[in-house]
């Protein structure tokens, strides 16, 4: 009985698709893995980078305890801080002082926006080198802004409108009292 040699062929389908099936063959070993070590890779893969780097030597379960506990402690945060801001104005008895904390925490969030559409246009224009990533910080800039003044445009169409209503609502109850300098009541 002869005993032949058993060729197992295994083609990653993940996100990434860093193992394509022509370099199955085993012989480009140190192909596959180059264009993992340079700065672009792992500045576009920022997420695994860390977290390759993280879990290194980490056995699987300790890698899901770690990642759950993470998760579980970054929503406690946010929720902690959500609690404790929306309940500023009844604390003090203010709602109007309610209002400006949340328009504080919405500008905040908004500059925020900025910098994160910098940041990853950036990223995603390193890819051409300093160049690219200055006009890919300038693109991820202007994506953020025209968000941004997109939303404040549909606000101020809605206030315009909203009062467009009030004045009308007002100018209607006193045209129904017949309400002017020669007729109708002063109270």
């Amino acid at each position: 009985m002869a005993v032949r040699n058993l060729k197992i062929i295994v083609v990653d389908g993940g996100k990434s698709g860093s193992y394509k099936s022509k370099n199955a063959e085993g012989n480009n070993e140190e192909e596959n893995t180059n264009y993992k070590d340079t700065k672009l890779y792992k500045l576009l893969n920022l997420k695994e980078t860390i977290k390759n780097k993280v879990t290194n030597g980490m056995s699987p379960t300790s890698v899901m305890a770690l990642s759950m506990t993470a998760k579980v402690a970054v929503q406690t945060v946010k929720q902690v801080a959500n609690f404790y801001h929306s309940d500023i104005g009844r604390k003090n008895g203010d709602d109007n002082f309610q209002a400006i904390v949340n328009r504080k925490i919405e500008v905040a969030s908004d500059h925020l926006s900025l910098l994160g559409g910098a940041l990853s246009g950036a990223a995603v224009g390193s890819m051409f080198g300093g160049v690219g990533a200055i006009f890919g910080a300038v693109a991820g800039v202007a994506s953020s802004a025209i968000s941004i003044g997109f939303k404040y445009a549909e606000r101020e169409r809605a206030y315009q409108f909203e009062m467009f209503q009030q004045n009308n609502g007002i100018a209607y109850s006193q045209a129904r009292a017949n309400f002017n300098a020669l007729s109708g009541r002063v109270r």
